[in-house]
C-alpha cells in the first residue's frame, strides 16, 4: 500500500533543493571529521621547536656550560641549540654553571643562537666558557638570573626553557627549592631539557615541578628527542575550527532537514 502524497505540479525545484540539502550535509561532516582527525595527529605529532618552546611566550633559554654538559655532551647541545636558532622566535639567553649572566637580552632574535651553535658543533672543541664554568651546576642560580631578566624587561608572559644534564649541586637545593616555589607562584612555567640526563634526576625535576608548572625533555640520542612530559602543542584552532563545522552541521539539520507531513492536532 502506498503512503499518502500531495500532488506537485512542478517538483523539480524541489528535487534540485533537496540534492542540495545533503551535498552541503555530506561535505559538513566529511569537514568535521577531517578536523578532528587533524587535531588529533596535531597534538600527537609536535615539532621539536613546538615541543621545546611553550607557544605564546617569551622565552629565556638557560644554557648549562658546566663540564659535563658543554664537553662530554658538546654534539647534543649543539643540535638542541639549532632548534632554537632555527625557530624564528624572541629569545634571551642565560649561561651558567656555579655562576650565571645575561648574554642575550629578552627579544633577542633567534638568529643570534646560531655563534653559539657554531662553538657546540667546532670538532676541535675549542669552547671559550671553559675556564669561566668549571665547576658545579647550579640550577637556582640559573633561574634565578632568567627571573630577573624577565622582570627587568617588563615581560609578564615569559618562560624559561633550562638546557642542562639536570645534576644539580646539591650546596644549591635550597635557592633552586626557593626558585621553584617562586616560578609557581607568579606563573612562569620552566621547560627543562636535560642533556643525557640520568632518570633519578628526571623523575626528581618532575615531581618538584608539578601539575602545571612545567616539563621535562630528555635529549640522549643522535636523531631524536624523547618527551618525558607535556606532549606537542594543543591545536586550539583545530579545535575551534571542528566546534563551527558541528554548528553548521547541527544548523543545518535543524533548518534544512526533512520536511515532514502530519495530521493537525
Amino acid at each position: 500500500m502506498k503512503a499518502a502524497a500531495i500532488p506537485l505540479a512542478a517538483p523539480g525545484l524541489l528535487v534540485r533543493w533537496a540534492r542540495w540539502t545533503w551535498a552541503v550535509r555530506i561535505a559538513l561532516a566529511v569537514a568535521l571529521v577531517v578536523t578532528l582527525v587533524l587535531a588529533f595527529l596535531s597534538s600527537r605529532t609536535p615539532k621539536s621547536s613546538d615541543a621545546l618552546l611553550p607557544d605564546g611566550r617569551s622565552s629565556i633559554v638557560a644554557l648549562d656550560l658546566s663540564w659535563s654538559v658543554s664537553s662530554r655532551n658538546a654534539a647534543l647541545v649543539g643540535r638542541t641549540l639549532r632548534t632554537f636558532a632555527d625557530s624564528g622566535r624572541k629569545l634571551g639567553l642565560v649561561l651558567f654553571s656555579d655562576t650565571a649572566y645575561e648574554a642575550l637580552p629578552p627579544g633577542t632574535s633567534s638568529e643570534a643562537l646560531q655563534p653559539f651553535v657554531r662553538v657546540f658543533a667546532d670538532k676541535h672543541d675549542l669552547n671559550p666558557w671553559r675556564a669561566t664554568f668549571s665547576a658545579g651546576t647550579k640550577i637556582g642560580v640559573a633561574l634565578e638570573r632568567a627571573r630577573l631578566m624577565l622582570h627587568e624587561a617588563g615581560i609578564r608572559n615569559g618562560s624559561v626553557v633550562l638546557v642542562s644534564d639536570l645534576d644539580d649541586s646539591p650546596a644549591d637545593e635550597p635557592d633552586l627549592a626557593r626558585m621553584l616555589v617562586t616560578y609557581e607562584r607568579e606563573g612562569i612555567p620552566i621547560r627543562m631539557v636535560g642533556i643525557n640526563p640520568v632518570p633519578e634526576d628526571v623523575r626528581y625535576f618532575q615531581a618538584a615541578l608539578g601539575p602545571g608548572g612545567g616539563s621535562v625533555t630528555t635529549v640522549g640520542s643522535e636523531k631524536a628527542t624523547a618527551i618525558q612530559k607535556a606532549g606537542g602543542a594543543f591545536p586550539v584552532w583545530l579545535v575551534v575550527a571542528a566546534g563551527l563545522i558541528a554548528l553548521l552541521l547541527a544548523l543545518n539539520e535543524q533548518v534544512l532537514g526533512r520536511l515532514t507531513w502530519g495530521r493537525r492536532t
